[in-house]
């Protein structure tokens, strides 16, 4: 069999030299997808790969489902280990996958992804009706085949997706609540007697915990880590059954057309919000992390956008200034004189030191580099209060103070989840609801807001604004018995839906004819250089031999 390389190089096709760069580059590309699904455990993975199976027929796919727990068994059965009977799972042989998956990504955190590269190429060797030879060349025909990988638990393996398939490949993030996910993990693997055991509730706590962050093992399942880097979110924390599989084809068919272009989609104002929050983002020049920020009114404009980023006097952050022949000086973490040092580990590291000296038990330990060490992964080494930074959200909220608009009854769209400390402003501010994608695990705003901040959207009221007069009137009327107390509205933390950042360029941007250029019918055309979708089946130095071969 000829491999891809060597069809390239030598151009074995009819009527190479009549080919203008266009169809060379069209006779290298294929027309087969790439679908991943992560998410938490409970989540519901599973039926959104149901859903995307079913989307992705319609849209005239050939379907191949590649289960990544399947792909560690089969390793496993392989090499004599053991490996729980199929059939009814029980917490115990879930915690056994698990084991096993963490073995293979020991070696090599994208191991199991690899497994997975090796079953797709097997899947079409099959189909295309060839025989399959680990590490040989299995070319594609221009059939249109999706692939869908259930499902991704480490961000190494979205990594190796990534890079081995490019832009072809996107990833599906499921979100659903945790209360919710703790209920199904109950209902599926405990029998009533063990529902009623604290130890085996206990068990349940902590298989999610691991599902989500081990953090015992950097090759452990870390999903919290991939799931923020999903090109496309859907919500499945509704109860499960008819009306929700509906909803869920709906939204992943959506992403399906954005795929195909089988259709004109434009952005919701969600997805637009949360793509200048991004924005902001990368503008932070923060050492630990970026983090963005957009503030939307009533009518659906951002009003002002916000990056975790150091402030400067007379107002805004470093960083906000045209650029000209004199820059003005920058007093970043990264650029101001002297040390190029982060503030916040400088002043944790003073209280780290301050401890040691108060106790001399501690000092008597050898290893003090070891001890330290031990320290800072408590939560005294995530105290935030230290950094130089304004937080994204802040800074947003500011930014809107600054030129007079008022933040009462906005939206708040930021790419982390808020902590504790502005989760205190946008209270105050009179946010009525936040939408995030990155979890922060360091923050307590749900512990110590409890009273003002929601996250069931079913229950939720916002924040009534009224005047004090009304204020008064209401409470008289309650005293006097002719009113019922009410339910005080709060502010909704709610996780983000929809096309991601990261995709909304590639899912939005006009790159093709949308009408018939005289008649102005509308007439969905193809891109002249490709499809943005579809992956090239040859190397750049291959795709150079080809397009320079028959040069005169």
């Amino acid at each position: 069999m000829a491999s891809t390389t060597a069809k390239a190089a030598t151009g074995n096709h009819a009527n190479d030299d009549a080919k203008d760069a266009q169809a060379i580059l069209h006779q290298n590309r294929s027309n087969e997808i790439w679908l991943g699904v992560v998410g938490p455990v409970g989540a519901g993975g599973s039926h959104a790969i149901k859903a995307l199976e079913k989307a992705c027929g319609a849209a005239g796919y050939k379907v191949e489902t590649i289960k990544m727990s399947s792909l560690i068994r089969d390793w496993a059965v392989a090499r004599e280990l053991s490996v729980p009977p199929e059939g009814h799972k029980t917490l115990e042989s879930v915690e056994t996958m698990q084991n096993l998956g963490d073995h293979i990504r020991k070696r090599d955190p994208a191991g199991v992804a690899r497994l997975c590269l090796a079953a797709i190429a097997a899947k079409r060797a099959e189909k295309t009706g060839r025989t399959f030879t680990r590490g040989e060349v299995v070319e594609p025909d221009q059939e249109k085949r999706a692939y869908l990988i259930d499902s991704i638990r480490h961000p190494a393996e979205t990594s190796l997706f990534r890079r081995a398939y490019g832009n072809a490949f996107a990833l599906v993030g499921v979100v659903c609540r945790e209360d919710i996910r703790r209920e199904r993990i109950i209902g599926k693997y405990l029998n009533n007697q063990q529902r009623e055991d604290p130890a085996q509730i206990s068990m349940v706590d902590q298989f999610i915990a691991r599902d989500a962050d081990d953090s015992t093992a950097a090759y452990g399942q870390h999903v919290t880590s991939a799931f923020h880097e999903a090109d496309f979110f859907i919500d499945n924390s509704e109860q499960e059954g008819a009306d929700q599989r509906i909803v869920l084809e709906d939204e992943l068919g959506r992403l399906v057309g954005i795929i195909t272009h089988s259709r004109i989609i434009r952005p919701t104002i969600e997805e637009t919000a949360m793509h200048h929050a991004h924005s902001a983002r990368v503008r932070s020049a923060c050492l630990s992390r970026q983090v963005g920020a957009a503030l939307v009114d009533a009518d659906g404009t951002v009003v002002s956008t916000g990056t975790n980023e150091v402030p400067k006097a007379g107002g805004g952050i470093y960083g906000e200034h045209f650029s000209g022949i004199e820059t003005p000086p920058d007093h970043r973490c990264a650029f101001r004189p002297g040390p190029k040092i982060c503030s916040s580990n400088v002043e944790q590291n003073r209280i780290i030191d301050e401890l040691i000296d108060a106790l001399p038990a501690l000092q008597q330990v050898e290893d003090q580099a070891a001890l330290r060490a031990r320290i800072r992964k408590t939560r005294l080494g995530g105290l935030i209060e230290f950094s130089r930074a304004v937080h994204a959200e802040m800074d947003a909220l500011l930014s809107a103070g600054r030129e007079g608009v008022s933040t009462i009854g906005t939206r708040l769209f930021v790419t982390t989840f808020p902590c504790h400390y502005c989760a205190r402003h946008i209270v105050s501010a009179g946010v009525y609801e936040v939408q995030f994608i990155e979890p922060y695990p360091k923050s307590l705003a749900l512990a110590l807001h409890v009273d003002a901040i929601a996250v069931e959207e079913d229950s939720w009221m916002p924040p009534e604004e009224i005047s004090a007069a009304e204020e008064k009137r209401r409470a008289i009327a309650l005293q006097e018995g002719k009113r019922q107390p009410e339910e005080p509205g709060r502010v909704l933390f709610k996780p983000f839906v929809g096309v991601a950042p990261r995709l909304y360029l590639r899912a939005f941007e006009k790159t093709r004819d949308l009408k018939e250029k005289v008649s102005g019918e509308i007439r969905l055309g193809t891109p002249a250089w490709g499809d943005e979708w579809s992956p090239f089946t040859s190397a750049y130095p291959e795709l150079e031999a080809a397009l320079t071969k028959t040069l005169p």
